[in-house]
């Protein structure tokens, strides 16, 4: 599979929380969690399940950077 979008990162799911509308599902990219949240149907349909490897895409049309001040 190839993906035009350079906003990605590939990981795990580490925990699916399925709501009545929405669900939660965190996934282990490495050095932080990435929390997604998506339609509950999405998540079935995708068939979601703790430690399956998921592909992360990230569209954007603002980014903040921030930096620490202090010294």
């Amino acid at each position: 599979m190839r993906i035009s979008d350079p906003n990605k990162l590939t990981g795990r799911i580490r925990k699916v929380s399925l709501g009545s509308e929405s669900a939660e599902i965190i996934v282990d990219i490495g050095d932080q969690p990435v929390t997604a949240t998506i339609t509950a149907g999405a998540a079935e349909a995708l068939n979601l399940h703790e430690g399956d490897k998921v592909f992360t895409l990230f569209k954007s049309t603002d980014v903040t950077l921030i930096k620490n001040t202090n010294h």
